[in-house]
């Protein structure tokens, strides 16, 4: 099921939610959603471990061939960049 506009619009301040910035009515409101919506609950814990993992271990190289598989499999290759000498 794709999610509501309500819940868009509560994914795109997950981030200011959790550097801190966001205002307090709104950060109760977000508290209030997660808590009624399991799909938000999900994004919320993974982007917050994401970011615990990262400030505990830093950046970690990855396998050879391991960021292109991923963004192929996210259909995230506009993203990739193009490599010299690959056509």
């Amino acid at each position: 099921m794709p999610p509501s506009k309500r819940c868009e619009e509560w994914l795109g301040r997950i981030s200011l939610y959790l550097d801190g910035e966001l205002a307090e009515r709104l950060c109760w409101e977000l508290e209030q959603h997660l808590k009624e919506c399991l799909d938000c609950h999900v994004v919320f814990n993974t982007t917050r471990r994401t970011i615990e993992l990262y400030r505990r271990y830093g950046r970690v190289s990855m396998p050879e061939g391991a960021r292109e598989s991923l963004f192929r499999a996210l259909n995230l290759e506009d993203l990739l960049r193009e490599e010299p000498g690959s056509e």
